[in-house]
């Protein structure tokens, strides 16, 4: 569990059940490696959705570049994500 990585999670805009989402996979993250092992029933259930709104979540985070999804070859249906937005240098703020 990552508690950088979910305040990181925070402070992007994205719709609601996109960040709801990225949060899910944050909090399940490794903050030395940015990386998430998570399946669509797990981050279902953590977030109170369906696994299809799950499904496109995950599309539209990669598709924004938010998350990449990671070959892997890990049992019980779980994918590895990078968490790459959340990795990359924080934005200056004014």
């Amino acid at each position: 569990m990552s508690h950088h990585l979910s305040n990181r999670a925070w402070d992007i805009e994205l719709k609601g059940n996109q960040k709801i989402v990225l949060l899910a996979l944050a909090h399940m993250g490794v903050q030395s490696t940015g990386m998430s092992a998570a399946t669509v029933a797990r981050l279902a259930f953590m977030c109170g959705l369906s696994d299809s709104c799950v499904r496109a979540q995950l599309k539209t985070l990669a598709a924004k570049r938010h998350i990449s999804l990671v070959p892997s070859e890990l049992e019980g249906g779980a994918h590895m994500y990078r968490l790459d937005r959340l990795l990359a240098p924080a934005e200056p703020t004014e």
